[in-house]
């Protein structure tokens, strides 16, 4: 059963037994502008401990704030309240959500008009801050006053600038406004909510944009580590395609590494690959190297940031290695042992990654004479100094 199908079902449910209910949000705007959907939002007049006593199987999410999870055939379906929010006290969460019989006020809460557009059972529109004409017109607008949404929940900022790499709208100006005017504010945000927002606007198609008015505004400074972005300012950011070549971007240039690294809420994997790119930025290590140590998603991440670095727009190749692995040397530790008589110690590890790097680079051949000439030619003590 499609999405569109599993949705019609539960507002199909709820309007039999007297409440209102419509699709609301993000995929009412999606499934307007012709783009696919990837979960359904439904607003009702229905109470939460009604709509609990409809279906079968809910979950509670969010049911101090009105919202149950309906599941059909495994398919989650978001069922919120019609609501009216008080005051917010922590830039996020209202003081107190109350419930409304108001399909109007519940839309007066949103963010931006092309979020505020409901659509009922019959594909009819309600749109009573005109959300139609800022997506015909490609604009992304607050509802009411844009200074007062971002006070409310400063991530809407970022969520503007998300919305404007996703889709190619501009901000309306008093939007855009109001960015200069409180962006200051993003610092009372969680890392992991802004981490979120920053890796959906990098991954969109319309990127630019978005970045320029990031670096271009208070969000810049008021966000951990990101005014090493200005040094940018010149070049096309546009060029990264993943949140983490933005951060390993950002990474290059921050004085603690450590420091950095426990500031942002980064997996372990996304650590590692940020201090590598850093150690291939430091020491220049050829493309192919790259390939090789590190393997072939780092290395196109480092090429894109490469991409940004030198402002060109050269194609990633990957290279085929002489080696893939140190496993194929042509020679073991033991050879090395013996031909180098030391007993083993941190000179083993640099001979062997110095053996690497000239069989990756093409010069040294990968067999057995050849290598051992390399090391014979060290002489006993052998030893690379970085």
């Amino acid at each position: 059963m499609s999405l569109i199908r599993v949705g019609k079902v539960v507002l199909n449910r709820l309007i039999e037994n007297g409440y209102e209910a419509y699709f609301v949000g993000g995929m009412v705007r999606d499934r307007l502008l012709g783009r696919d959907i990837y979960d359904i939002d439904i607003t009702t007049s229905a109470k939460p401990d009604v709509v609990i006593g409809l279906f079968e199987k809910t979950i509670q999410t969010g049911i101090k704030h009105g919202t149950v999870t309906v599941m059909i055939e495994g398919i989650p379906v978001e069922v919120t309240t019609f609501r009216v929010e008080e005051a917010y006290e922590d830039f996020r969460r209202p003081s107190e959500v109350r419930f409304t019989s108001s399909l109007i006020e519940d839309l007066k809460r949103r963010d931006f008009t092309m979020n505020a557009i409901a659509e009922s059972i019959d594909g009819t529109l309600e749109d009573p801050f005109h959300g139609l004409k800022d997506l015909s017109n490609r604009q992304i607008k607050a509802v009411g006053e844009a200074k007062e949404r971002f006070i409310e929940d400063p991530l809407r900022m970022l969520r503007g600038l998300r919305f404007m790499s996703k889709l190619g709208f501009e901000l309306e100006d008093e939007t855009s406004k109001a960015i200069g005017e409180v962006g200051a504010l993003i610092e009372h945000i969680s890392k992991e909510r802004i981490k979120k927002e920053i890796e959906g606007m990098v991954s969109g198609e319309f990127s630019l944009k978005a970045f320029n008015l990031l670096i271009h505004t208070p969000l810049c400074d008021s966000i951990t580590y990101f005014k090493e972005l200005k040094r940018y300012s010149s070049s096309n950011l546009a060029r990264l395609e993943e949140g983490v070549e933005l951060f390993a971007l950002i990474g290059l240039t921050v004085e603690e590494m450590e420091d950095y690294l426990k500031a942002w809420p980064f997996s372990n994997v996304e650590k590692r690959m940020i201090k590598a790119i850093r150690e291939c930025y430091n020491k220049q290590l050829p493309p192919q190297y790259i390939q090789y140590k590190y393997k072939e998603d780092l290395a196109l991440h480092y090429h894109r940031i490469q991409n940004v670095l030198k402002q060109s727009v050269e194609k990633f190749e990957l290279r085929e290695l002489p080696i893939t692995d140190r496993k194929e040397l042509a020679i073991e530790v033991a050879d090395i042992i013996q031909w180098i008589n030391h007993p083993k110690g941190p000179w083993l590890s640099q001979l062997l990654e110095a053996l690497e790097f000239e069989v990756v680079m093409g010069t040294l051949e990968n067999e057995v004479v050849s290598l051992r000439n390399y090391i014979q030619q060290l002489g006993e003590g052998y030893e690379i100094k970085k």
